[in-house]
């Protein structure tokens, strides 16, 4: 394995656990940290500083590991890059590493969250350097890869969760690791030492919406399936004055009273395994439990309104974003026939 070692990504727990497995039990560790080097001068001092450590060997200690981290001035492309100089000492940096290879007890890990794979300084230690790159992605693929993780996490303190559960729990907690992990640790007291399994309801009950994450719509129709409306107003309110909002709020809506009427009038013919089948098990268990709130009357009206309220939203030039609260009010409201 190379002793050679850039370390890329922006979710600092993964970077960090990826650094100790080379650092191992911490003996002959030297680190440079740069997380609050913010101007040109203290980012020189900085490579000086992580120079003079790749250069100076394990002369008394049996072996030496420099790990130069949070190094947030690498090439990156795009604002914020680093200065002329600096540049310029990165990329005569990454020669010398290049061209100097490491004895077999000593290492040097450079860690930052962004590097851009095409710059000058990259290309110059792709051929010498192990490079592990934790990719953000796609907002949906960071979602994906998330809930694979969180479920390797929450093994480890012998959890698991129910199916579709822990799609929820990267929904409300975000995807950073660091984030995950706490928040299971949470859920671990939580449960105690005799439940191991976690489910939708037990993350909405412990879990705590994570920072930067934004609020999601099954905040809004999770309150208008429990028919409380003060929720549903309050959930409905945190997406108001977004460009679309009516377009997007009346076709979540109108979804929402559609299968919660094909589900009701499934249930009433007693057909409602069938109906469900193939559906998520916990989305189910809660969706069913919203029936017993509506008449199926009740059900077909409010779809038809806001499907109309739709058809408006997309067709009108104005803003009717008032109309969805108000028609929202008159529904939830409603005395039809249970």
């Amino acid at each position: 394995m190379a002793n050679l070692h850039v370390i890329i990504g922006e979710d600092d727990y993964l970077v960090s656990e990826a650094a100790k497995r080379i650092v191992g039990d911490g003996q002959g560790l030297e680190v440079v940290d740069s997380l609050n080097s913010t101007n040109e001068d203290l980012q020189l001092a900085d490579l000086r500083e992580a120079d003079a450590s790749f250069s100076t060997p394990p002369f008394l200690d049996p072996s030496k590991v420099t790990w130069w981290k949070n190094v947030g001035f690498l090439p990156h492309g795009g604002k914020g890059g680093p200065s002329a100089a600096v540049k310029e000492g990165l990329e005569k940096f990454a020669k010398k590493l290049a061209t100097n290879p490491l004895p077999d007890n000593q290492h040097f890990i450079l860690s930052g969250p962004r590097l851009l794979m095409t710059s000058v300084f990259a290309k110059t230690l792709k051929t010498a350097a192990e490079i592990v790159s934790f990719a953000a992605g796609k907002p949906w693929e960071a979602a994906k890869s998330a809930a694979v993780r969180v479920i390797d996490m929450a093994g480890e303190m012998n959890l698991k969760f129910e199916r579709g559960a822990a799609d929820a729990f990267v929904a409300r907690v975000g995807t950073d690791s660091r984030s995950l992990m706490s928040e299971l640790g949470k859920m671990r007291d939580y449960l105690g030492p005799k439940c191991h399994t976690v489910t939708a309801d037990d993350i909405a009950a412990v879990s705590s919406q994570g920072v930067g994450v934004e609020p999601e719509v099954w905040s809004v129709t999770d309150a208008i399936g429990a028919r409380k409306l003060d929720a549903a107003l309050g959930a409905l309110s945190r997406f108001e004055g977004e460009n679309g909002f009516a377009v997007m709020a009346t076709t979540v809506i109108e979804k929402l009273f559609r299968q919660l009427a094909e589900l009701k009038d499934a249930k009433m013919r007693g057909i409602l395994d069938e109906a469900t089948e193939g559906m998520n098990p916990w989305s189910v268990k809660k969706t069913i439990a919203f029936l017993d709130n509506w008449s199926l009357q009740e059900l077909r009206v409010a779809r038809a309104r806001f499907m109309a309220l739709r058809e408006k939203a997309v067709s009108s030039a104005g803003s009717i974003d008032v109309l969805v609260t108000t028609e929202l009010i008159r529904v939830m409201r409603s005395k039809g026939r249970r």
